[in-house]
């Protein structure tokens, strides 16, 4: 105890505990010692210890500011540094959790990795799993026109990696300043959302459940989106998850993929910009560049049980090694 070099997690919000996974409970790294002040209550007792400067700090989502450069950091899974609270935007201890490859690259990125406690196998039964908003709703003030969306549709389903490349977007026209870039971007990763997850849907049926809501009253049947986090453990357990990635940027390691792996869930992902270097072997794999290659590792990931188990344990055996990881990105911040 005496050795140890404590750093308290403060944030108030359940939802955020739900989605920051197994790095949002209290854990060693090594010969530090994170304890998690979460909920309204410990939040509470935790600013206290913060007035006090006993130990080290971080925030999630501004939800206490820490203003304190020197023992403190606030970590914001809200986006980029482009989604930061205005009023908050300058502090220099601030760290987002996602990158943009189109926008200024951030300098200040916390990556986190997922902490598997237990090792899972495929179910025999499995289904394709999507969790998530997937319908684009075109507004009149969009930046990016619907004419332009539809122009580009083939060239991303043939290559997913294009809505990263910065000679890709020289053709759009409204892009002013990083605000518009960043909206356009958000756009167009949920217009690529939507194509993918309907082609699934029209080649997988049977196989495939969407959690989120119809808006758009369409002919996919969403089941209701689910909040409580051992349900969504237990959906993801054993099944074949399918992620597209953050809306917000492109990084391979984020709460959505994360909460999978942690879940027990194959994770099968759309191309990120960091894809070769997080999954270097693994790649050929879980990501798919293409929607000709999503679909046929969907179909023979379906029916091949034990390609499915040989998959889900290279992924465990990689984070065998998250704890010492996150212990170094620690030691980097605050000693």
């Amino acid at each position: 105890m005496i050795n140890k070099r404590y750093i308290f997690l403060i944030f108030r919000s359940n939802y955020r505990k739900s989605t920051i996974g197994n790095f949002g409970k209290s854990n060693s790294y090594g010969d530090i010692k994170l304890i998690s002040l979460s909920g309204r209550i410990k939040s509470i007792f935790g600013r206290i210890l913060y007035f006090f400067k006993i130990g080290k700090f971080i925030s999630v989502d501004g939800d206490p500011i820490l203003r304190d450069e020197k023992n403190s950091i606030n970590i914001w899974f809200t986006g980029t540094s482009l989604r930061i609270t205005k009023k908050y935007k300058d502090f220099k201890n601030n760290y987002v959790n996602m990158d943009n490859p189109i926008i200024d690259r951030e300098k200040k990125l916390f990556k986190f990795m997922p902490i598997i406690h237990n090792r899972k196998q495929i179910r025999k039964d499995r289904k394709i799993i999507f969790m998530g908003k997937i319908f684009f709703q075109p507004k009149e003030n969009d930046l990016l026109s619907k004419e332009e969306l539809i122009s580009c549709e083939n060239d991303l389903l043939n290559d997913f990696s294009l809505i990263d490349n910065l000679d890709f977007w020289k053709k759009f026209k409204k892009q002013n300043n990083q605000t518009d870039k960043f909206e356009n971007y958000r756009i167009l990763k949920t217009f690529l959302r939507e194509k993918v997850i309907l082609e699934i849907n029209k080649n997988f049926k049977d196989s495939f459940l969407i959690y989120g809501e119809n808006i758009n009253d369409s002919f996919i049947k969403f089941k209701k989106p689910v909040f409580d986090l051992n349900k969504v453990k237990k959906i993801y357990e054993g099944n074949l998850c399918l992620d597209t990635g953050s809306i917000m940027g492109s990084l391979s390691l984020y709460p959505r993929s994360i909460q999978i792996l942690e879940s027990g869930g194959l994770l099968l992902q759309t191309k990120q910009i960091d894809s070769k270097h997080i999954w270097n072997n693994l790649s050929e794999k879980i990501i798919s560049n293409n929607l000709e290659k999503l679909l046929a590792d969907l179909e023979s990931f379906l029916s091949n049980t034990k390609k499915c188990n040989e998959a889900l344990e290279l992924l465990e055996n990689k984070f065998t090694t998250s704890k010492k990881e996150i212990e170094h990105s620690l030691k980097k911040i605050f000693f």
